[in-house]
């Protein structure tokens, strides 16, 4: 679990996915060994089922599909029979929630897998969150992974901002270092428009990015910090503040999504177009404006663009 973190805190580097691979099956490999002596030991089906789980995890990471739906049908089927040995274990439950909330999503959010879903049982959403918050609270192993997914739900999938900044402070404050707890709660924060604490924390973690903090030297992570800074500074009515963090913005969308359109870039050039309006350049304005249309339309990007671009921005 150590490694996976370290994966998950910079999914884009790959180098660590050899070592953590050789430990799931060392996992697996003891595990076999405890149910070759007893078929019916639910802890020996959770670690093994819990290392098959991660493992799909990064698999999906690396988008090797195929690999990672055989680890997690393998997962799911293990996790089952160890709550039906033990129905008192909270920590199965945690995987068998996750299943059963995600399963709704997953095909929806990527199309190629659905002809794989097909193997796997119909899952549920209610019941699912319920096993996760239960999780969250009762069981030995899975604390602080529960709360994880539950803070990554209701702000990804939810939108209940209260509930995800209930668990990603919670997990700030218990690992203030993680910036993926640190990030869930601005986060939260922005959702739900405490701007003054938005800002403080996100430039918190521009400070952190900057100096190169382990787990913090994440493009990903710099570009989203100086973007809703930015954001955060105009929802403050200070965004004539807000051009170093635009254009830090803007050069580090230019490295990442190069090949790739994606939501950040055209709210970022809108920023742009924003950021100069407001100083007065009006021209400038524009040319972003024209950017943010020339691009696909991410939610309302097109509408506010074509506003901007007829009204200005005030």
């Amino acid at each position: 679990m150590v490694d996976w973190w370290r994966i998950n805190l910079n999914k884009e580097n790959d180098s660590l996915d050899e070592v953590f691979f050789k430990k799931i099956n060392k996992v697996i490999e003891v595990a076999d060994e405890k149910l070759d002596e007893n078929e019916y030991d639910d802890a020996a089906m959770f670690y093994k089922g819990g290392a098959l789980g991660y493992s799909g995890l990064v698999r999906s990471l690396r988008e090797s599909w195929l690999k990672a739906a055989e680890n997690g049908k393998e997962a799911l089927n293990l996790l089952q029979e160890a709550y039906e040995v033990n129905n008192n274990n909270k920590d199965v439950i945690f995987g068998i929630g996750m299943y059963n909330y995600f399963a709704e999503y997953v095909p929806d959010a990527y199309p190629v897998v659905k002809p794989l879903m097909l193997i796997f049982p119909k899952g549920d959403k209610i019941k699912g969150l319920a096993q996760i918050k239960e999780s969250a609270t009762e069981s030995r192993y899975t604390k602080t992974e529960a709360k994880y997914v539950l803070a990554y739900l209701n702000l990804v999938y939810e939108k209940n901002y209260a509930e995800a900044e209930i668990y990603s402070g919670i997990l700030n404050k218990e690992y203030p270092e993680n910036p993926i707890f640190e990030k869930y709660l601005y986060n939260s924060y922005v959702g739900l428009g405490k701007w003054d604490l938005a800002l403080n924390g996100w430039k918190q973690i521009i400070e952190k990015t900057d100096s190169g903090r382990s787990g913090y030297d994440n493009r990903y992570l710099k570009r989203e910090a100086n973007y809703y800074t930015a954001v955060s500074l105009s929802k403050l009515n200070r965004l004539n503040e807000a051009e170093p963090y635009i254009k830090a913005a803007e050069e580090m969308t230019k490295i990442l999504d190069k090949e790739n359109e994606t939501a950040y870039t055209a709210f970022i050039y809108l920023l742009s177009g924003m950021y100069n309006d407001v100083m007065g350049n009006k021209s400038t304005a524009v040319f972003y404006y024209d950017k943010v249309l020339a691009m696909k339309n991410f939610q309302n990007s097109h509408a506010e663009a074509e506003r901007f671009k007829k009204d200005g921005y005030r």
